[in-house]
């Protein structure tokens, strides 16, 4: 397991150290924004661990934290950020999207099985069983979630996430995204993809979606994202050493389009920020 960590698209930090990098560029102006973000607990991860789960699941969870009251100060900035902002969202819409998929589904006994690679820790399915078991909890009894993710430490902590939120039907499995072997032997009613493109080329980011196509029911839902690049919060990532692919909804719909999807639909998030698309196979 552990020979796969090199191998994360979002591990893109190369310098062994950050302010002997900042030294060298002759940027010893920003070496004291650098110790102050480290303060916090958002700076912090993202530092040492470039896009890693955690930092994901901190901008979802939105809860400020950090050393000292200054480092949460500066947590609880960075998460009012618009880029932080429309990061959170995007979840939002999926969880969403997996709803619309339990509802709408054909076959109102059997298990609408939802796929999310990379999974990550997954708040929205968390959130999506607390409002389901309170509103309609026949629904809830129908999903099956299955997560593939080639960290085996964000799997263990999804586990013990799902399971201490007790889900009723949780199935992880570790496996390389970019790899058809690294995907269960089933198909899927809905898949979720966020947070992996942003650390994918084109032609990458295509072959993925051509997996998900393979593993997908006809008439599955697959929903994904894209970011667009914000200045200020970029700023701060390129310090980090966490190098993101932005893209335009029309590059991202380009991409989408080399998979024959029998419809597409795209939308933006009122900052401009996200792009969410759900396609149909």
């Amino acid at each position: 397991m552990a020979s796969t960590e090199p191998n994360r698209k979002n591990a893109t930090r190369r310098s062994r150290s950050i302010p002997r990098e900042l030294l060298r560029r002759g940027a010893i102006h920003l070496l004291p924004l650098y110790y102050l973000i480290r303060l916090s607990d958002l700076g912090r991860e993202g530092i040492d661990h470039s896009g890693s789960f955690r930092f994901a699941d901190h901008i979802y969870r939105g809860t400020p934290s950090g050393r000292t009251p200054i480092g949460r100060w500066i947590d609880r900035r960075l998460l009012a950020m618009p880029a932080a902002r429309a990061f959170r969202r995007r979840y939002q819409h999926a969880q969403s999207a997996v709803r619309q998929a339990l509802e709408t589904s054909q076959d109102c006994s059997g298990p609408v099985r939802v796929l999310a690679v990379p999974c990550g820790i997954p708040r929205d399915m968390v959130e999506l069983a607390h409002t389901l078991r309170r509103e309609n909890p026949a629904l809830l009894s129908r999903l099956e979630y299955h997560g593939v993710d080639i960290d085996h430490r964000a799997l263990a902590a999804a586990s013990a996430v799902t399971t201490r939120h007790d889900l009723p039907s949780v199935q992880y499995h570790l496996g390389d995204a970019l790899t058809r072997e690294g995907y269960p032997d089933m198909r899927f009613d809905v898949v979720i993809s966020t947070g992996l493109g942003e650390f994918l080329s084109d032609d990458e980011l295509a072959a993925f979606y051509e997996r998900v196509y393979d593993v997908m029911e006809p008439g599955a839902t697959f929903f994904t994202s894209a970011t667009l690049r914000d200045d200020r919060s970029d700023a701060l990532l390129q310090m980090a050493e966490i190098v993101t692919a932005y893209r335009t909804p029309t590059q991202l719909e380009r991409i989408l389009r080399r998979v024959p999807w029998r419809h597409l639909d795209l939308t933006c998030d009122p900052s401009g920020l996200q792009t969410f698309a759900t396609a149909v196979r």
